[in-house]
């Protein structure tokens, strides 16, 4: 490889990643701090250092032949081009870097092509992409297999991995706790080879002795023993409530997608696309100030259905070693319930019908199981799903005396599809808002043709989204996006509002108290009937922390602590190195990370 050869094509390395910086700087939401043009320097310096990964990359088909090396150049730069279009389609959905999803995407390639085939035309774009990639290969030249020199490609190999394994990217003064400035200075080769590397047993911040055990409790939140008074007296307040609760036979557990962001948290966009579910939560419990662990529907399953923390990575639930997490499903199976989960999804997708089915769960359904005309990429729409709810819960009622029937629905997961003439909105448009319209009109729908059912009246039903809709904001968890709603309802529950700050990794123990089940499962959240503060962990990018009313208190992946402090749910000062706080973080998180990793 020549140096002119080089050159050019450091030239396109760097320039592509410049226009991809233009791109993400001109589209980027109001309302955030953002280092503008200064983050460009310390970009382009990162882009220049691993742009030696590139040639490192070329080297591997060297080193297998010479007379490849032209293929090999071919297949580089169409895998950079791809790369460019994945990081810019990150920055839009969660403003963020290629990170540890990609290899989640690539452990499930059917779903994943199924889905840029339906999102983006795939086949009709893929040959056109080819003759651009031809193009831009043309215009650096070709490298000579003549001069690829075995011994020279080994070198460039090895560098290649001295620089993803070793090169920190360059960050920028005055910024080095925003998010989304670490992120844009960085780029997605960096993110994914440090996130490979990264340890998940042992990170930065594990202690070598921990003297807390699992489940945890956090200094923010008070004692556990004051929360369990709390909760004993609200229960002695509401005792004709707590009564009601406690004589259902049946739950249905409805987790919706991404069924949170700007939609639900405006009151003038709520009323326009959430009519419904506006009008349920004035008939059943409504929390409205519950935050979810994470940002993927992997972690709402580990929260909501496990009630575990969200350790740095991903959910436990695809992590080796995940039959032995605490169940909301096994704890109902216990206690006389029969534990199903209807999905009309890919059963594969994300390990769902393993983790399902170690976990608990009697009897899984998925899309293959469903025989529907319209379906979109990810699944069944909402509506096919509750109808075969419906019949389910006829069939169940009869033969199991209990049946606690859970699901997760897929309507409001890009590409957004919907069937038509439900909803007023176009159902062509690939609208998040029009799409959760959809899932709230499916939703009412499902609860008015439930009222006419013979177990409804002994059915409680909790509706919860799984996650928020985008990862945005400055803050290393960006926690504003992480707000979601929580409905419990069923026949003669009236309507109350809960504000108190909560997680839903405390549903699980609230289910156990609706139901009054004892069991030895070991949740660590606790329950929100009490209307009190409890434990609100959360995890982004390897960093974790809690979130309290006045503070969100964050260890980074590196170790390192900082905290914002809060007004309103809006950060007025950022401190760093709060030794106490630190250690409050720690003593949450640690003990559940070793009782998971214990042999």
């Amino acid at each position: 490889m020549t140096g002119t050869f080089l050159l050019r094509w450091f030239l396109l390395w760097v320039g592509l990643g410049l226009l991809l910086r233009i791109g993400m700087w001109v589209y980027y939401p109001e309302g955030s701090v953002f280092p503008g043009v200064l983050a460009f320097g310390p970009g382009v310096l990162n882009d220049a250092v691993t742009f030696w990964l590139a040639p490192g990359l070329l080297a591997i088909f060297i080193l297998v032949h010479p007379k490849i090396a032209k293929i090999g150049f071919f297949v580089v730069n169409a895998v950079i081009l791809v790369i460019v279009i994945a990081e810019g389609f990150f920055w839009l959905e969660f403003e963020s870097r290629l990170d540890r999803l990609v290899f989640h995407y690539l452990a499930y390639p059917r779903e994943v092509i199924v889905f840029l085939e339906d999102q983006f035309f795939l086949s009709l774009v893929l040959v056109p992409f080819l003759l651009f990639v031809w193009l831009v290969c043309w215009l650096i030249g070709y490298p000579d297999p003549e001069q690829a020199k075995r011994a020279h490609a080994l070198g460039f190999l090895v560098l290649a991995l001295v620089v993803g394994t070793f090169f920190q990217p360059v960050g920028l003064g005055g910024f080095n706790h925003s998010r989304v400035a670490e992120q844009f200075v960085s780029n997605g080769y960096l993110g994914v080879f440090q996130d490979a590397l990264y340890d998940v047993r042992l990170p930065p911040w594990m202690p070598e002795q921990i003297e807390t055990g699992y489940p945890a409790s956090s200094g923010h939140v008070g004692d556990k023993r004051e929360d369990t008074q709390e909760l004993q007296e609200a229960q002695e307040r509401d005792v004709d409530l707590q009564a009601l609760l406690s004589s259902k036979k049946h739950l249905i557990l409805v987790i919706e997608e991404s069924f949170a962001g700007e939609v639900w948290r405006d009151p003038v966009l709520r009323e326009t696309y959430l009519p419904n579910f506006s009008r349920l939560s004035k008939q059943g419990l409504s929390f409205t100030n519950l935050y979810a662990t994470g940002s993927r529907t992997t972690r709402g399953m580990e929260a909501i259905l496990n009630g575990f923390p969200p350790l740095p990575g991903i959910s436990t639930t695809e992590r080796e070693g995940y039959k032995k997490l605490p169940s909301l499903a096994r704890a109902m199976s216990d206690a006389g319930f029969y534990s199903a989960f209807l999905y009309g999804g890919w059963p594969g997708f994300s390990n769902f019908s393993n983790y399902w089915r170690a976990t608990g769960f009697q009897k899984i359904w998925s899309r293959e199981d469903f025989d529907e005309p319209f379906e979109t990429s990810w699944g069944v729409s909402d509506g096919a799903l509750f109808t075969r709810i419906l019949t389910e819960m006829d069939r169940l009622t009869v033969q199991q005396s209990n049946v606690f029937m859970s699901t997760l629905t897929v309507s409001h997961h890009r590409p957004y599809d919907f069937p038509d003439n439900v909803v007023q909105w176009d159902a062509n448009a690939r609208n998040s808002a029009y799409a959760m319209a959809y899932a709230d009109q499916s939703l009412a729908n499902f609860i008015d043709a439930a009222k006419d059912k013979a177990w409804y009246a002994d059915t409680i039903f909790i509706v919860v989204a799984d996650h928020g809709l985008h990862p945005r904001g400055d803050q290393l968890i960006p926690f504003n996006s992480y707000r979601i709603p929580l409905l419990i309802l069923g026949q003669g529950i009236g309507g109350r509002e809960y504000a108190s700050l909560g997680s839903s990794i405390s549903i699980p123990q609230t289910v156990l108290d609706i139901f009054d089940v004892t069991s030895n499962e070991l949740f660590s959240g606790r329950s929100l009937l009490c209307d009190c503060v409890t434990p609100v962990p959360m995890e982004y990018g390897y960093h974790v922390g809690l979130l309290s009313e006045q503070q969100l208190d964050v260890v980074s992946r590196d170790g390192r602590s900082v905290t914002w402090y809060l007004d309103d749910d809006q950060v007025v000062e950022q401190v760093q190195e709060v030794e106490d706080v630190h250690q409050d973080v720690l003593d949450f998180f640690a003990p559940a990370l070793r009782w998971y990793y214990a042999r």
